[in-house]
């Protein structure tokens, strides 16, 4: 087992630049509202054979008027609990405050290895860091997560308490990003699936701000299940955090080897439901739709929801699974399209078959002349996988017609079959040796 070190601290200290800079990531949103790290996240942090199990908590004493203070508080106190060492961090711009004294009585009481992190030490004070003594911490440590600074001897610091045998092998596993509007029940679909309340689940929407990583086992096989924050329409996506929230679950998309685009079942197929499909697809990688909610429908408007999406061309290709994440059902049918998708995600295409494919669309519909020109199209093969490229070698190939293009794409999508996969086709000029 690896050791579990979790940062921990009040509000706006400064864990979540600590976990970015510990981890050499981004995956942590850091701003100067109060409160944002909302959910524990974490990485696995290595250095010379050894690894630890980085852990980032919400903030201790948020605000009152924060609604999720309490799930907050009980993440941060499950921290602490699993943690085999305690990262205390505490704000030297601000000094002590009461809250730093009853998290430091709190950790004591745990009876866990502390280290006390001072940040912000660039910030000039009267006190210093001597202060922080009568919380009563013999190993402490000085560091700006903003500068740089200290960070390298943190880590130094970290790594002398890990024991040697304490190693961690990764291994390369499926990563599913799941996207949708704000309370769609992403995360209540990840609870239902992995059955532990390991995320934060609220009927307020926008609950998770950041991208919170899972993994799960399920039939004996890993998944590294990626719950976003949710998409909003962009006139509605107010403050700079949110803005943010919404670029980096484009970019888990970009990230994923697939996606899971979740639909509600009671508020079905909004404008911003057909962005985020249209953008997914836009990226490439392969895509599940789930119909969530179901339990609050019947059969009936089910059926018409059903019927909503075969008719609808933005979702041809793309499996539909109907679960009800509260209920947990559907969950099986999920994994087998799951299980389906990333097979087909990661499959190798024949060039004979691609171009026995081109000779049938060929004989199917001929290529129309541009003026006096005809392009041609020589040869087919397979330019890359997740997303799929088809790549067209021919000649004068920049003056195939828009809707000749779109009706090659459609007939190779059609004749592959890769269901969940949105295939992208490059078109290759020769170059002319004649051509002065």
């Amino acid at each position: 087992m690896n050791t579990t070190v979790a940062l921990v601290g009040r509000t706006n200290v400064g864990k979540s630049s600590l976990f970015n800079k510990l981890a050499k990531s981004k995956s942590a949103l850091v701003s100067e509202q109060e409160g944002l790290t909302r959910d524990i996240k974490s990485a696995f942090v290595q250095m010379e054979g050894k690894s630890v199990n980085l852990i980032d908590t919400g903030g201790f004493f948020t605000s009152k008027d924060d609604a999720f203070e309490e799930m907050i508080l009980s993440k941060a106190y499950e921290a602490i609990e699993i943690a085999d060492m305690i990262l205390f961090v505490v704000d030297k711009k601000f000094g002590i405050s009461p809250f730093d004294k009853e998290i430091a009585s709190l950790i004591r009481k745990s009876n866990k290895e502390v280290i006390m992190v001072i940040n912000k030490i660039d910030v000039k004070t009267l006190e210093g860091t001597s202060i922080f003594e009568e919380l009563g911490f013999k190993e402490k440590i000085e560091v700006s997560a903003e500068h740089n600074m200290g960070i390298d001897e943190l880590k130094e610091l970290i790594f002398s308490k890990v024991k040697e045998e304490e190693t961690f092998f990764e291994t390369n596993i499926p990563k599913i990003c799941i996207l949708g509007k704000p309370n769609v029940g992403k995360s209540s679909t990840i609870n239902s699936i992995s059955n532990e309340k390991k995320m934060l689940v609220s009927n307020v929407p926008g609950t998770t701000v950041d991208s919170i990583d899972t993994k799960i086992i399920y039939k004996n096989k890993e998944y590294m299940f990626i719950d976003t924050a949710g998409i909003r329409k962009k006139s509605k996506t107010i403050s700079k955090e949110e803005k943010f929230s919404v670029i980096k679950s484009l970019e888990s998309n970009k990230k994923a080897d697939l996606s899971i685009i979740m639909l509600d079942a009671s508020s079905f197929l909004l404008d911003q439901d057909r962005k985020l499909v249209e953008k997914a697809r836009e990226n490439g990688r392969a895509i599940i739709i789930a119909v969530n909610k179901t339990d609050l429908l019947d059969k009936t408007a089910l059926n018409k929801i059903e019927k909503t999406l075969n008719d609808d061309s933005m979702f041809n290709g793309l499996p539909v699974c109907f679960i009800s994440a509260k209920k947990r059902e559907g969950i099986r049918q999920l994994f087998d399209y799951i299980y389906r998708v990333l097979e087909n995600a990661d499959k190798k295409i024949s060039t004979n078959k691609l171009n026995n494919i081109l000779r049938k669309a060929l004989d199917t519909k001929s290529i129309p002349f541009k003026g006096k020109f005809k392009p041609k199209i020589r040869f087919v093969h397979q330019g890359g996988k997740n997303p799929h490229i088809v790549t067209l070698h021919g000649n004068s190939l920049e003056k195939l017609e828009g809707s000749y293009k779109r009706f090659l794409n459609n007939f190779y999508q059609k004749q592959l079959g890769l269901m969940g996969i949105t295939l992208k086709l490059k078109f290759i000029t020769s170059k002319n040796p004649y051509k002065s």
